[in-house]
């Protein structure tokens, strides 16, 4: 297994051919600038997107984003059905952070599903103020810790 950056088009085909969204309709942009009731003020924020291969098959993926002065955006996190249950999640970003985002003062910045909070504390991500807007919850965990 290994990770490497791939485009954003790649991606958003991953994301397309898996469902991730489970909605047809949905309009796929590169930036996201609100998640419930926080925003970020970054105008062309630094972000990079990665794939996770098993030899030449694309088995999952994320996408890197500078949230703020302090928070770097994790969004999504999909690993195929297939090749879950190995921790290959927190390898995909681990591999990433180390890649491109080592930043002892910076912390991971995830918008957690409802149904994705266990994993996430059990990777240590912690609450960011403990609220849930539609049925996701900001979570943190320090770049140091990767």
């Amino acid at each position: 297994m290994n990770v490497a950056r791939i485009s954003f088009n790649d991606l958003k085909s991953y994301w397309i051919e898996v469902d991730h969204f489970k909605d047809p309709d949905k309009n796929i942009r590169e930036l996201v600038r609100h998640l419930g009731p926080y925003k970020t003020h970054e105008i062309d924020p630094r972000r990079f997107s990665y794939g996770l291969y098993d030899g030449s098959d694309l088995v999952g993926v994320t996408h890197l984003v500078q949230w703020s002065d302090r928070l770097v955006r994790y969004r999504t996190l999909n690993v195929r059905p297939s090749h879950r249950g190995r921790d290959l999640g927190l390898f995909i970003l681990s591999s990433a952070i180390h890649m491109d985002w080592n930043s002892s003062d910076h912390d991971l910045f995830g918008w957690i599903r409802r149904d994705h909070q266990a994993w996430a504390s059990a990777h240590g991500f912690k609450p960011l103020d403990g609220s849930w807007h539609d049925n996701h919850i900001a979570m943190t965990r320090p770049l140091s810790a990767f």
